[in-house]
């Protein structure tokens, strides 16, 4: 059995029409739970009572650490290629949600075998999201490991029977069925931007269309960072376990881990970035002259949660983070939070993404003293009413060691998607021993600001893919012009402008083939291409080109010297 489980402020579903003759009855209208605990479940072959409770035994303690008792139970079947059959699955759903009552839990259940709209909110403190494997006669949760046996729990199946075609025919099985057209999923896959593979399940294999976007994006806020006086540093994927207790991470996320050994310790794929970049600030000595430091950094991260193609970038187990610590005295603290807001502002702006600012506060489980969580809390209330940002107060959503500012932006489509996340922390510098030399000559203990504005990468990709349903802006286009040729006898000279507009800089390519000038204009504006420069007969003679826009507005008689400046200056202002 796969859960994914998450603490929300809301779950609002209705029931649109029945997927299987044994679905359960159920009234088509909206149903809507406020803080409430989900619990979307896969039903796997070989599950059974024993693992209908051993979930209902990890939910307890789950929501013990929540101080929650409301949850509902929502079948799932996305999470998992190895369903078992519907009338099993019905049976241990049902073992599920009477084992929850018996327990004293306040239980709901999704109706079964229906297709569903949904929409969630979930909350925003660390322990919001987490997924855990149930099988029978094993211990419960989802540990990491090399054996077989663990490649089984996340999709792989046993080692011998992924070899030769068998293997690369299931690389190639789509999971993408009944997905709308505007699905960032259905895009990608249109445009040639990335894919998911069976070998590395919830992981993005990037394409060289996408992986062009991603470092069209790294480059552009890797310009700003430069300006701003950021270092970019880069630390190792492997670290001893024993770091991430130092910061107190473990209690949190070691189940959601890539563990392995090396010798007799225990190494852990690091799931973020910030206890290895304290490392590198120790490394040497500081003093109050030096402050402030600001790391970047853009390393891979590894989180084991229930992902995959289901989720698409949404939700994957190798993610890049826009991450940056700022490290400083308390009292620089409020001039570099108000840099991050400009910088977030900024970077939003040129995507034309609407936000909402929401604070959390001091959660119940927290490092530290209520007058330090009272000192960092009005800092960030402080500053964001300086910028003249409304505000909603989360309460006790804070992580375990800093109160945060949380950023969603709307898409296109009015949905809502957590992002930037700011946060300032005087627990973490305590923890890891940070220090300068003050004026008076003596060691002080600095503040740590941690900020993204991205966020996840893939994340961020995903909604600007929806967002520009692939209608990338020139600067971001992963092909911005492709030359096409109306005849044979033009090819020479459509072949001339295309290395032209590529000894330019212009991300080009060619569709200098056989073939119908409509159907190549048909195929650039089915891939999104902003430009197309159309070359026959007139413009070899004449020495010019034709443009057309992919909305179809049309230029003749075009000078390219002419074109490839208009192109430079649609990217300049993000250079």
């Amino acid at each position: 059995m796969r859960i994914l489980q998450q603490h929300l402020d809301f779950i609002e579903y209705e029931p649109r029409e029945k997927e299987i003759s044994l679905a359960e009855e159920a009234e088509k209208k909206k149903q809507r739970y406020d803080e409430i605990v989900v619990l979307f479940t896969s039903v796997e072959k070989g599950d059974n009572d024993e693992v209908a409770r051993k979930a209902v035994e990890g939910v307890k303690d789950f929501l013990g650490k929540l101080k929650v008792n409301k949850i509902i139970i929502y079948p799932y079947a996305h999470l998992s290629q190895d369903l078992a059959k519907p009338k099993d699955a019905l049976e241990v759903l049902r073992a599920m949600e009477r084992y929850a009552r018996e327990a004293g839990i306040e239980t709901y259940r999704s109706p079964f075998g229906w297709n569903k709209a949904f929409q969630i909110k979930v909350k925003g403190h660390p322990l919001a999201e987490q997924s855990r494997v149930y099988t029978a006669g094993e211990s419960s949760g989802l540990r990491p490991s090399t054996t077989p046996a663990a490649a089984e729990t996340v999709g792989l199946g046993k080692k011998e029977e992924l070899t030769g075609d068998q293997l690369f025919a299931r690389i190639k099985k789509s999971d993408f069925a009944g997905l709308p057209d505007t699905d960032h999923r259905i895009i990608g896959e249109r445009l040639d931007l990335f894919s998911f593979q069976e070998p590395s399940p919830g992981m993005v294999y990037w394409h060289d269309k996408g992986w062009t976007i991603r470092n069209t994006l790294v480059d552009f806020i890797r310009r700003e960072l430069r300006a701003t006086g950021y270092q970019e540093i880069s630390n190792p994927t492997l670290a001893n376990t024993n770091l991430w207790q130092v910061s107190g991470h473990s209690e949190h996320y070691k189940d959601n881990m890539f563990l392995t050994a090396l010798g007799d310790e225990e190494m852990g794929m690091k799931p973020m970035n910030c206890p290895s970049s304290f490392l590198v600030y120790r490394s040497r000595k500081w003093s109050f002259r030096d402050l402030p430091v600001r790391y970047a950094i853009f390393d891979p991260l590894f989180r084991n949660e229930l992902s995959g193609v289901a989720s698409g970038l949404f939700r994957v187990k190798m993610l890049t983070q826009d991450d940056g610590h700022i490290i400083c005295t308390e009292e620089q603290a409020e001039t570099e939070l108000k840099g991050i807001i400009d910088l977030m502002a900024k970077m939003y702006g040129v995507f034309k993404l609407e936000y909402k600012v929401k604070i959390s506060t001091m959660p119940d489980d927290h490092m530290g003293t209520d007058e330090e969580w009272e000192r960092a809390t009005s800092t960030l209330i402080r500053v964001v009413e300086s910028k003249g940002l409304p505000y909603t107060l989360k309460e006790k959503e804070g992580n375990f060691y800093s109160p945060k500012i949380d950023v969603d932006i709307k898409d296109s489509l009015g949905r809502e998607w957590q992002c930037a996340t700011i946060q300032l922390d005087l627990q973490m510098p305590k923890r890891f021993r940070l220090a300068y030399t003050g004026s008076d000559g003596k060691e002080h203990t600095p503040v740590v600001l941690h900020r993204a504005i991205y966020g996840s990468l893939e994340r961020f990709i995903g909604i600007l893919i929806e967002h520009y349903q692939g209608k990338f802006p020139v600067w971001l286009s992963p092909v911005q012009v492709r030359v096409l040729s109306v005849s044979d006898e033009s090819r020479d000279y459509a072949q001339q402008v295309l290395e032209r507009v590529k000894g330019a800089g212009v991300r080009a390519e060619g569709d200098l083939q056989s073939g119908t000038i409509g159907g190549k204009i048909r195929d650039a504006q089915l891939q999104k291409v902003p430009f197309s420069i159309v070359v026959g007969a007139k413009e070899s003679e004449n020495q010019t080109i034709s443009t057309r826009t992919r909305e179809g507005v049309v230029k003749h008689d075009v000078r390219l010297q002419d074109f490839l400046a208009d192109i430079k200056s649609l990217e300049a202002q993000f250079k």
